[in-house]
């Protein structure tokens, strides 16, 4: 039995059953997924109803003829047709599609996109108007002449030759605006801020025709506040450098609040809130806030000096802050007239010229040397105050401080003299026993003789012209004084002053505003000493020296109690009273 061949079965073809992307198929993933149809709700059936609603909100989901879920960025003509449906304004079509040309601005590039997409796909044709909010800038571009408006109109009557414009936006909007622009928008598409803020300068281009745009350096900066709409002025302070000479003891350099009312006004300084009536600062700084129309300004000086001292010599150099100015243009010589006038005597400024804000760093940080002329009287001196001008002092512990090198960093990098020996710190001052004359004692009431006694260990039994005579028995008597250097030996004694290092604690009349360290600073010149007996019988001694910046001057003529060694007062073996101090110069280019 013949059996017949079996004919070969057709074989299938394999792009029936594909899904994995290979070759051409309309299959869907979600064919298998069975829909259970739910009937609507009279609630749902009434909102469907509504004549209000745009269709399109209801329809599924345009594809793009790609047959792929990702929507291509910009410039896909893809991703342009996107960004056209979701209601994307033509300054953003322009400025994230990527098709801008150079001669082209971005609103004109936005058009041009918005035309061709609609020339496609013609149903898309008013989808602006549709969504009615760009979603990228939330239509801020529409405002660009209403805030060019606003800046110009706070800048009227205002001095401005170089503005910058910025912009302030909420955190989120910025956030949501750079996760869409990276999404749909070309690769290197200018961010919303910086293009706001460059159509907001082009506008007032052409309002203010004088004032240049830039970046860096501005004399006023213009905040925008997106979210009110509002502009914010800065207005950089302008800075004038100069040199004032105090030639009246009694001004301070800047502006002293009254002391009982901490500047707010009171009887005793008369509602001024100030402490002095008068100051550098004021007799400097109000003709010029007076001329350029400032509201504020704050005074800069290279170092100070103490309310009864004068300032001779070159002057001392400033510099002046004037805060939110109208105006920037300063005539120095007009200005320095203005405030010699003004000053009547008082102060003397010179050499004014614009500056900068680098200068007032410059300016704080220079450690300039000083040189200063002294006059101080001379008193008897006992042993025991000699000794306390000259007890050891502690120079190992850490507060010790020295002056060197150019910067400020380099001046105190030394906290400590590690090759001194070790040395007793300054004795605690031993507290003083009251000198009393019999006639006091005598005017005083017996109840206060008697806590008198008690203080010094007395028996306070007895009258009262007992309590008397105890007290007046046990009164110290009074030391001899020492032996003064005559006028040769004083000469000699401060020639020899030149090149000494001094040890400088904190003065007692600052150390409740300034840090306890011993200072470490240098005399570097001293002239002769003029030696003179006055009439009254008592002797005045008149020099001058050239120091360090920062020394103490008058504590380095009467020791201050030993917290400054050496001294002149231990030195020549008597007291100084500092009749007055005047700075001569300021070694300062």
């Amino acid at each position: 039995m013949t059996t017949m061949p079996e004919e070969p079965k057709e074989e299938d073809d394999w792009t029936a059953y594909a899904t994995a992307g290979f070759g051409q198929t309309d299959y869907s993933l979600w064919d298998d997924v069975n829909v259970e149809e739910t009937e609507s709700t009279d609630e749902e059936a009434d909102f469907d109803e509504g004549d209000d609603l745009d269709d399109e909100m209801w329809e599924e989901p345009e594809q793009l003829g790609t047959h792929t879920e990702e929507v291509p960025r910009a410039p896909n003509p893809a991703g342009h047709k996107h960004m056209v449906r979701i209601g994307c304004c033509d300054t953003c079509l322009g400025r994230l599609g990527g098709k801008q040309r150079y001669d082209q601005s971005m609103v004109e590039s936005g058009r041009e996109i918005r035309a061709a997409v609609v020339e496609r796909d013609p149903h898309l044709e008013g989808a602006q108007e549709r969504v009615g909010l760009c979603p990228f800038c939330e239509d801020l571009f529409d405002e660009v002449d209403l805030l060019a408006d606003l800046i110009t109109e706070a800048l009227e009557g205002r001095e401005v030759a170089r503005l910058q414009v910025g912009a302030r936006f909420p955190k989120d909007q910025m956030e949501e605006e750079d996760v869409m622009r990276k999404r749909y928008g070309a690769g290197g598409s200018d961010p919303l801020k910086s293009s706001l803020v460059g159509f907001v300068a082009d506008a007032i281009k052409t309002r203010m025709d004088d004032v240049r745009i830039v970046t860096e350096n501005p004399e006023v900066l213009a905040i925008i506040d997106v979210t009110t709409l509002t502009v914010d002025l800065d207005v950089r302070s302008v800075y004038l450098y100069g040199r004032y000479r105090k030639l009246e003891r009694g001004v301070p350099q800047t502006r002293w609040p009254c002391r009982a009312c901490k500047g707010r006004g009171c009887d005793r300084c008369e509602g001024t809130g100030l402490q002095y009536a008068t100051s550098v600062q004021q007799l400097v700084a109000d003709p010029l806030r007076e001329m350029l129309g400032a509201e504020d300004d704050a005074f800069h000086g290279m170092g100070r000096e103490d309310i009864d001292v004068r300032c001779l010599g070159r002057g001392r150099p400033f510099v002046v802050e004037l805060k939110s100015p109208m105006r920037r243009s300063v005539d120095a010589a007009a200005a320095m007239d203005a405030i010699n006038d003004a000053a009547a005597g008082a102060v003397e400024v010179t050499s004014l010229r614009p500056s900068s804000r680098k200068e007032v760093v410059r300016v704080k940080d220079t450690a300039a040397e000083k040189s200063y002329a002294i006059r101080f009287r001379l008193a008897p001196l006992s042993e025991k105050e000699h000794a306390k001008l000259v007890a050891p002092m502690d120079l190992t512990k850490e507060d010790v401080q020295e002056r060197g090198g150019r910067k400020r960093k380099g001046r105190r990098k030394r906290r400590g003299d590690r090759g001194a020996p070790a040395t007793k710190p300054i004795p605690e001052p031993e507290p003083e026993v009251p000198v009393v004359d019999e006639a006091t004692l005598q005017a005083m009431k017996k109840a206060e003789l008697v806590e008198l006694a008690k203080a010094q260990d007395l028996s306070v039994s007895g009258t009262k012209a007992d309590l008397v005579d105890r007290l007046l028995a046990a009164a110290p008597a009074e030391a001899a004084p020492m032996d003064m250097a005559d006028a040769e030996e004083i000469e000699q004694i401060i020639q020899g002053l030149q090149g000494a290092m001094l040890a400088q604690r904190t003065p007692e009349r600052v150390a409740h505003r300034r840090a306890d360290l011993v200072r470490r600073r240098k005399v570097l010149e001293t002239s002769e000493a003029i030696v003179e007996t006055m009439d009254e019988g008592h002797t005045e001694v008149e020099f001058t020296l050239r120091c360090e910046s920062g020394t103490y001057v008058k504590e380095t003529v009467h020791g201050d109690g030993g917290r400054t060694q050496p001294s002149v007062a231990a030195l020549i073996r008597a007291r100084c009273d500092v009749l007055w101090l005047d700075v001569a110069d300021i070694h300062a280019d």
